[in-house]
């Protein structure tokens, strides 16, 4: 039997338990499929605009900096060397994509073992829908407080994007905010606690986590 998590309100409190299904919260945790993801992840995230000028770009004369023999100091035909301080950089970073694409297969096992961490370790929570009238801090404050995550990293997850919800939450700073498309490993992993949206949790586990 797998394992049961009650459904909180925005009150804090259970009116209702769901089952965690095993396919998706009780796989065995594959770390390697974890590190790939991970690594993968920070990848796709950096820039890889760091640029170094070669001998041919630099602002320098190609005059000969000094005679051929006879001054007792090494030969050097120009300022642009790397050897000479201010010249140009011997194979130094040129702008580059890190990017990196991981198969399906192994992009969806991180996933599963991810959500079958955070399900093993008693940190995945689950409140029903809720929105405000405008956007509010305070009271998005007093949702995470009710359900007993304060002081924590929250990950917290919707069906779909809320613009409400969203500038309700940035000024939090334990607290991130994800819609399930665009819901990552990484972010899992980064989150003490994973608090989804009843109506997130349940596409969720009908899409078997396919979007992971």
């Amino acid at each position: 039997m797998g394992v049961q998590v009650e459904v909180l309100n925005s009150e804090g409190q259970a009116n209702d338990s769901v089952e965690l299904p095993e396919d998706l919260f009780g796989i065995e945790v594959s770390e390697y499929a974890l590190y790939r993801a991970v690594v993968a992840t920070q990848a796709n995230q950096r820039q890889g605009t760091a640029s170094a000028k070669t001998r041919s770009e630099i602002a320098r004369t190609s005059k000969k900096h000094h005679r051929q023999k006879g001054t007792g100091w090494a030969r050097r035909g120009s300022l642009r060397s790397p050897l000479v301080r201010g010249g140009g950089v011997a194979f130094g970073p040129r702008p580059r994509s890190y990017s990196s694409k991981l198969p399906k297969s192994l992009k969806r096992l991180a996933f599963r073992s991810a959500l079958t961490l955070k399900g093993t370790e008693g940190e995945v929570k689950i409140v029903t829908d809720f929105d405000f009238p405008a956007p509010s801090t305070r009271s998005f404050q007093k949702v995470i407080e009710a359900c007993g995550l304060k002081d924590q990293k929250v990950l917290f997850i919707t069906l779909e994007s809320s613009p409400v919800l969203i500038k309700s939450s940035r000024n939090l700073p334990k607290v991130k905010m994800a819609h399930l498309g665009a819901l990552s490993t990484y972010d899992l992993l980064a989150a003490d606690v994973v608090l989804f949206t009843r109506q997130a949790f349940d596409r969720l586990v009908e899409n078997r986590g396919q979007r992971g």
